[in-house]
């Protein structure tokens, strides 16, 4: 009967060590980015789904923090969204004056930075992913933008070809 006991309260502590080393197994250096732009197209009710990289959301709120609540007249027709390496969102489109850089939560998507990166609309942009953080293209006018999750890091001149 000891024997059982003992067996018991010996099994019970291998569970309970077992579970914890569990919960602290943790995955270092993790690198979220994609190495390419998405872009993507809302569907009639304003969600866009990205099969290749699993998101899915609706565009409406960005349209009203873009362009205000009232005005029905702007349409977005494609989002411009690409992740980073530590696993933010940045999200533009044709008109819009700004990059909304969201951090993924749980069945969410939260306002990291709202980055101003142009005082007049902008015209077909473009996102890339370098080394030093992602990179914004405004096709017409040459001009890139660099920036990561807390802001801009730097602006250029370039050479489109």
């Amino acid at each position: 009967m000891r024997i059982n006991r003992i067996t018991y309260i010996l099994s019970a502590l291998l569970i309970i060590t077992t579970a914890s080393a569990c919960n602290s197994f943790v995955v270092e250096n993790v690198d979220y980015s994609q190495q390419l732009e998405s872009v993507l197209v809302p569907d009639e009710n304003g969600k866009i789904t990205d099969v290749r990289h699993g998101i899915s959301f609706n565009v409406k709120s960005f349209k009203e923090q873009e362009f205000g609540a009232s005005d029905s007249s702007k349409q977005i027709r494609e989002i411009r969204l690409i992740r980073n390496a530590d696993g933010f969102y940045f999200i533009t489109a044709d008109q819009f004056k700004n990059v909304y850089v969201m951090e993924p939560g749980k069945g969410s998507l939260k306002l990291k930075n709202k980055i101003n990166v142009s005082e007049s609309p902008l015209q077909d942009p473009a996102f890339n992913l370098r080394t030093s953080g992602v990179q914004l293209v405004m096709r017409d006018t040459n001009k890139t933008i660099k920036m990561n999750e807390t802001g801009i890091l730097e602006n250029e001149e370039e050479e489109q070809s």
